[in-house]
């Protein structure tokens, strides 16, 4: 199950199963630390900003993007040292990014702040999934290391806001920060412990790369359809905290059940998400590409948007539309990861940053047309048609999409060529 990575000199390795333990409890940690401020982090950046909603918003805006993109600058030198230093030293930024909120208030060092937290993250998040792609050949079983850190991660996302509902109170963000940081600092731990001093990411560099390169590579079939399927999915899952919340707050008058459904999702998929990935696993081994299943996760996003508007009663319109878009994370996000896996034409390192651009973007452009079209939409009575509109234009896109691929590989190839 694992996959030797020569170096020069030795050639350490890491087995599946302390992958598997030093990744769950790693991404508990850092999840945990992440989803226990986000709950609060744009009020506390209101308050810090002595009322100034601008600054909340500059904040996180710099802080999600840097998420996923600010690694690039830095993605030529990470192969130079181990991931254990790295990625440890990813999440000392966080915690220090983090741990300065509880110092400062004023808007230039909030941002840098947050900016390096994101930077962090980033760069943990790039590594793991090189580091999972580079220790696992077998598909089946990254898609279980993928399942652990989803799981994990929707674990934090469903204890968070109780944690920063309990830690931050009249305004004293100390105690919640505190934890934060702590958090951090103890998923560097798990990783200067359990991932071998000597196993670094891989040097190569492959020849697609460069600056010509990295067009053809965007242009490699597979390639393409990995990004246009990521991009289409984030897309469609960004309305979930955007479009879906507003219409829960707007046509739901209960707070207990507007809580249920947007804290729904992470407490089913930990409870469901080992279910879907058997269901996966099974149809991997079967020889179904990852980008088939990628696009069925995808069409399930969809399928949930339509249900919000057939005319079911809001409630039960939501709750199922929650159901579906639950069973469709569990399935698209670590697929997402696994497509991105087989991609030979760039980098382990090129394509999980490639992966992350895909994902900040799709999510960013889906949270600003929730954001702004639906509310739009909603409040002149045609809230039902952005479903409907939104929901048969992803399920249509992404059919006519297989088609298409299926066309493109069963179509005869000209053999004087």
């Amino acid at each position: 199950m694992t996959e030797v990575i020569e170096h020069k000199g030795a050639a350490p390795t890491m087995g599946e199963s302390a992958l598997r333990r030093v990744v769950a409890v790693n991404y508990l940690f850092c999840q945990f630390g992440k989803f226990s401020l986000m709950p609060v982090l744009a009020v506390m950046l209101t308050q810090g900003g002595r009322g100034n909603a601008s600054i909340a918003g500059l904040g996180m805006f710099a802080f999600l993007l840097c998420i996923g993109l600010s690694s690039l600058p830095v993605s030529r030198w990470l192969p130079r040292l181990p991931y254990s230093v790295t990625m440890a030293a990813g999440m000392v930024c966080s915690a220090a990014g983090f741990g300065a909120l509880a110092y400062t208030t004023r808007p230039v060092p909030v941002v840098l702040a947050l900016c390096l937290a994101g930077f962090g993250n980033s760069v943990h998040g790039v590594l793991v999934r090189v580091l999972v792609a580079e220790n696992l050949t077998a598909e089946p079983a990254r898609n279980i290391v993928y399942a652990i850190m989803q799981m994990a991660t929707n674990a934090a996302a469903a204890l968070g806001p109780f944690i920063a509902g309990a830690l931050y109170v009249s305004g004293d963000n100390r105690p919640l920060i505190a934890l934060v940081s702590v958090a951090y600092l103890a998923a560097a731990v798990t990783l200067l412990v359990g991932v071998p001093r000597g196993l670094r990411p891989p040097k190569t560099v492959r020849p697609a790369e460069g600056s010509p390169g990295r067009l053809r590579a965007l242009r490699d079939p597979e390639c393409a359809r990995a990004i246009a399927l990521t991009v289409a999915g984030a897309f469609v899952y960004g309305q979930f905290y955007s479009a879906f919340a507003l219409y829960v707050s707007l046509a739901i008058d209960s707070p207990m059940l507007r809580a249920v459904l947007l804290g729904g999702p992470p407490v089913v998929i930990v409870l469901l998400q080992s279910g879907v990935t058997v269901l996966a696993n099974r149809r991997l081994r079967a020889g179904v590409a990852p980008n088939t299943l990628l696009a069925f996760g995808v069409i399930a996003f969809g399928s949930g948007i339509v249900l919000l508007g057939v005319g079911l009663p809001a409630v039960a319109g939501a709750a199922v539309a929650m159901a579906v878009f639950a069973f469709a994370e569990m399935l698209y996000a670590p697929m997402v990861s696994i497509a991105f896996n087989r991609l030979t034409n760039v980098s382990p390192i090129a394509s999980s940053n490639l992966q992350g651009v895909s994902l900040t973007s799709g999510e960013a452009l889906g949270s600003l047309v929730g954001g702004a079209v639906f509310l739009t939409s909603y409040h002149h009575g045609a809230g039902d048609w952005y479903w409907l509109g939104l929901g048969t234009a992803a399920i249509v896109g992404v059919c006519l999409h297989l088609a298409k691929a299926r066309t493109t590989t069963t179509a005869p190839r000209n053999e004087g060529h």
